[in-house]
């Protein structure tokens, strides 16, 4: 459970960090909007600290962003790299499927 977790917050701090870049904000700016350390926004953006729900939902709403554009780019990139994981082992499965047919057939 901890590595999932830690896979979500990470992507939460991407996603934090890419819109505050559309924004061309820099760390600094966006934390003394939030009253916070310059060092306090990396460490959101890097996944090291967990952000609360009270914080997020104030960042969503300096940039204009709502819960489900978050949820949905979190999930998209959680299911896509699921997705290339199951498709990476279903792949070496068969080889070592074909080379064991091959195997009984000579």
């Amino acid at each position: 459970m901890t590595y999932f977790s830690n896979e979500i917050n990470k992507e939460i701090g991407q996603y934090l960090r890419g819109i505050r870049k559309e924004r061309n904000l820099t760390g600094e700016e966006l934390a003394k909007r939030l009253n916070i350390s310059q060092q306090q926004i990396s460490r959101y953006e890097t996944g090291k600290t967990k952000l609360t729900f009270e914080m997020m939902d104030t960042i969503l709403l300096i940039f204009n962003k709502s819960w489900r554009d978050l949820f949905n780019h979190v999930i998209d990139r959680y299911d896509n790299e699921r997705l290339q994981c199951i498709i990476k082992n279903e792949n070496n499965y068969f080889a070592i499927l074909d080379k064991d047919t091959k195997k009984m057939w000579r």
